[in-house]
């Protein structure tokens, strides 16, 4: 996927993660993962996140299901330890003492002195994605090595911008046009297809946001398009495969959501892509997952 080069829209980093469908965050390998950013949709799983960050209101960990702890921190040792994006499937605990399942992407933050800062990941509600649900665990195949991907430089104030890069997934936000037109296009190209932002937009570059999408999965990917950019706030999950500069396939999550950039009325969308190529219980038909 690349980004174009005309100035279309306002939308910032901040804007960008919060109205992504998951929850994003920075936090501590502590005995409380303690927030240092997060960042969604407004009360997501009924809290203010704000409350979250720097332990101010709450502890991050208090909100997991009692039952699911040891699985939470299995799933960090792991991140911390490197390779590819760790996932897991366990019960938060939301504002009104409801648990609801959520699909956990993490990996480590590593620092240009190659010394782990956190953990840096996303949220996923789970609720209305009924064909993702399933018993909680860790989903990820042990350790498997990851694709080298840029060190993080320090920083004293963690924000957008800075986190939007840390994160597991490819974000995008695009137009709802036969091209796919990428309007912004954040985190390393590089590790999930080999690509980097300059293929796209070097002059007599062949590459298009389109052009990466293996052909026999069209149909899903138009319908998540198409249901994501049917209306603001409307969302959308599918399983796609991705060409790489290599020309292996990659089979890929992809979680979308409709949204207004601001200073427009245009429905565009924004999402991020997760790899599932080492997530043997993500993997399955290559469609869309809404019922």
């Amino acid at each position: 996927m690349g980004e174009s080069e005309e100035p279309t829209t306002a939308a910032s980093a901040e804007w960008l993660l919060q109205n992504m469908p998951f929850v994003s965050f920075i936090c501590d390998n502590d005995a409380f993962y303690s927030m240092r950013f997060m960042s969604g949709p407004e009360h997501a799983f009924g809290y203010d996140l704000n409350d979250f960050v720097d332990n101010k209101n709450y502890f991050a960990a208090s909100t997991t299901h009692p039952e699911d702890q040891d699985i939470l921190d299995a799933h960090a040792e792991r991140a911390v330890h490197g390779g590819r994006p760790v996932v897991s499937r366990y019960r938060l605990v939301t504002a009104e003492g409801e648990p609801v399942p959520v699909l956990v992407a993490s990996q480590a933050v590593v620092a240009e002195d190659e010394e782990v800062m956190g953990l840096a990941g996303v949220a996923v509600d789970l609720r209305p994605i009924p064909a993702l649900q399933g018993p909680p665990g860790l989903l990820s195949e042990l350790y498997i090595p990851s694709v080298p991907r840029p060190l993080a430089k320090r920083t004293e104030q963690i924000d957008a911008e800075w986190a939007i890069e840390q994160l597991p997934f490819q974000t995008f936000l695009c137009r709802n046009d036969e091209s796919y037109t990428i309007v912004s296009n954040r985190g390393s190209l590089e590790e999930l297809l080999g690509y980097s932002k300059e293929d796209f937009r070097k002059t007599g570059a062949n590459i298009k946001p389109w052009s990466v999408l293996f052909p026999d999965d069209q149909e899903a990917s138009d319908g998540y398009f198409d249901l994501a950019g049917s209306a603001e706030g409307k969302q959308a999950t599918a399983r796609i495969r991705l060409i790489a500069k290599s020309s292996n396939l990659v089979p890929v999550m992809v979680f979308a959501r409709g949204a207004k950039p601001p200073g427009t009325d245009e429905v565009m969308i924004c999402g991020g892509v997760l790899n599932v190529s080492h997530i043997p219980a993500l993997q399955g038909d290559f469609q869309l997952l809404d019922s």
